[in-house]
């Protein structure tokens, strides 16, 4: 960490503390959910409730993100959600357990979501030199994969057994511990000067500096089919992985492990992701990155073995760090600073915006047709995207830094019309 400097080490850390108790509720709650219910829809609507405050709220938060400070934004994200979790821990600790309460959590989460991940990836360029934005991103989301995954999914399978309040208690503290650490951290994003101006005009500026870079747009649409597709196939794995009646027949604290398979191959992924993009550019660190995810996704509709899905989640965890960190870093080097928020959570509303939509559709294509039937529809849909919009994505695009003046000029709404 001492390369990256000791404020990005206190981003890195609170990002990390945050991110196990993501792991602990994202895990936690489907499991939760299937004590209540076995129906698709239903279980679904866990992953529906999650993604859609990216769908409502990315946009203005990221207009936010560039006009106020972003560690106080941090901070306050991480509050809410402490405050609400620590609410709904205690009423079940009280016997009020029900599945409105559970969307209630998880909605909370949610929200606060937007706010902390859309300002923290706004925040690293202001921490780290540019040369450095790779590694810097690369931490970050491996340390986020095995907060999620290596430690908090065997934690929240093991939690639920022993106690269902503990998955709301313990990200309640987790989400407490990091706004302290946040409290220590330099704010030198300082918004630029300007003219008053709508919260609204503010977002139309950010849209209209997107549309004016087809490698981006390319990046977001591609992205955006992908969640659509993943967020169906997962948002009911827990069925074909969980109980007697399942095709694997695990246990939740099973379930828990089996993610671990994930956060190894993303602790791979984080280290060299870096190297990749560096030696591969861009555009074949993210396209590779895609088909070699969605090719392992198929393995479910071919077989319930525990070490050909095991082996499944490796590989995706490896290829999806490596997509990940291209994708970040490409916008956070061509992206004016005064602009990245916005685009951020341009990128997240229409990648992320897309997943409530793949959680219904998730529940529905397999209380209709079966699981494996959904496997096959989710692959399908992330190969047609990858060949649509694959053009569009070009190395000189994403390694170019516009000039300030430029900067200026593709950040212009163009107010004539």
């Amino acid at each position: 960490m001492t390369r990256l400097g000791a404020a990005y080490g206190r981003l890195w850390t609170a990002s990390t503390t945050s991110n196990l108790g993501d792991g602990l509720l994202l895990v936690g709650a489907p499991l939760v959910a299937i004590q209540l219910t076995r129906e698709p829809l239903l279980v679904s609507g866990i992953q529906l409730v999650a993604t859609l405050p990216w769908l409502l709220l990315a946009l203005h938060v990221g207009a936010l993100a560039d006009r106020r400070g972003r560690r106080t934004l941090m901070v306050s994200a991480a509050l809410v959600r402490a405050s609400v979790l620590l609410l709904v821990g205690t009423v079940v600790l009280l016997g009020g357990l029900s599945l409105p309460l559970l969307y209630l959590a998880v909605l909370a989460f949610g929200i606060g979501e937007v706010v902390f991940d859309t300002t923290s990836q706004s925040l690293v360029p202001d921490l780290v030199d540019r040369e450095h934005l790779a590694p810097a991103n690369g931490r970050l989301i491996g340390a986020q994969v095995v907060m999620n995954n290596f430690i908090g999914a065997p934690l929240a399978g093991l939690l639920v057994g022993i106690a269902t309040a503990s998955i709301f208690l313990g990200p309640a503290v987790l989400y407490l511990a990091a706004a302290l650490i946040l409290l220590g951290l330099p704010d030198r994003y300082v918004p630029p000067s300007r003219p008053p101006a709508s919260l609204r005009s503010d977002i139309g500026e950010g849209l209209h500096y997107l549309r004016r870079q087809p490698a981006l747009v390319g990046i977001a649409g591609v992205g955006a089919f992908m969640n659509l597709a993943n967020t169906a196939y997962f948002s009911v794995f827990v069925l074909f992985v969980v109980g007697p009646g399942s095709p694997m027949g695990l246990s939740e604290v099973a379930f828990g492990l089996l993610a671990t398979a994930l956060a190894a191959g993303s602790v791979i992924g984080s280290l060299v992701a870096g190297r990749i993009e560096a030696a591969l550019g861009p555009r074949r660190s993210i396209i590779g990155g895609l088909l070699l995810s969605s090719m392992m996704m198929l393995i479910p509709a071919m077989t319930a073995h525990p070490a050909a899905i095991a082996a499944m989640a490796v590989t995706i965890g490896f290829s999806s760090v490596v997509t990940n960190v291209a994708s970040v870093t490409s916008r956070q080097r061509v992206v004016p600073t005064a602009l990245l928020g916005r685009i951020n959570s341009a990128f997240r509303l229409v990648v992320t915006g897309m997943m409530p939509l793949g959680a219904l559709l998730g529940g529905l294509i397999t209380g209709a047709f079966g699981l494996r039937t959904l496997f096959v529809c989710a692959v399908v849909t992330q190969w047609l995207a990858i060949a649509v919009f694959q053009r569009h994505i070009r190395d000189r695009a994403l390694r170019h830094e516009p000039s300030a003046g430029q900067a200026v000029q593709d950040a212009a709404v163009d107010t004539s019309s």
